[in-house]
C-alpha cells in the first residue's frame, strides 16, 4: 500500500527522511537555517523532493519538476550521454540557501541534462544559473 504525500512528509519532519546520501535519517532543519529538504524514492529510478519550513509547517515544491509539472514533488531523472536514467544529483546545506541539482528536466533523444543553481529566498525559488552537463 503505498502511503499518501502527507504522511511521508511528516514522517520526514519527525524522524528525518534523507537517507540516500549518509544512510542516516536526522531529524530537524538540513536546509537554508530553518528549512527542512525531505527527499524520498518513488521507485527505480525516482525520486519526490518537498521542502518544509521548520517553523511555519509550510510546505514548499522543490525548485525543478519532473517534465516541468507546476506544483509536483517530483524531481526530473538525470540522463547523461548514453547512460542509463537516474536520480537527480541534490545538494545543499543547513547554513545556505543555494541547492544545485544535476538533472535532465526532459527525457528525450538529445535529452540535456544541466546544473541547475537555485536560490531560496522568501518562499520563493530563484533560478540563478544553469550550466551544460557533458
Amino acid at each position: 500500500m503505498q502511503r499518501s504525500f502527507g504522511e511521508v512528509i511528516r514522517d520526514g519532519v519527525q524522524k528525518g527522511w534523507y537517507v540516500f546520501r549518509d544512510g542516516k535519517e536526522q531529524p530537524g532543519p538540513n536546509f537554508a537555517g530553518n528549512m527542512i529538504a525531505i527527499l524520498w524514492p518513488c521507485g527505480a529510478p525516482c525520486l519526490r523532493m518537498a521542502i518544509v519550513n521548520a517553523r511555519t509547517g509550510g510546505i514548499y515544491y522543490p525548485p525543478i519538476t519532473f517534465f516541468g509539472a507546476v506544483e509536483n514533488f517530483g524531481l526530473p531523472l538525470l540522463t547523461v550521454g548514453n547512460s542509463v536514467s537516474r536520480n537527480p544529483e541534490v545538494e545543499f546545506r543547513l547554513n545556505s540557501n543555494l541547492m544545485i541539482i544535476k538533472a535532465t528536466p526532459v527525457q528525450s533523444l538529445s535529452h540535456p541534462s544541466f546544473t541547475y543553481y537555485f536560490l531560496w529566498n522568501r518562499n520563493r525559488w530563484t533560478l540563478l544559473r544553469k550550466d551544460p552537463l557533458s
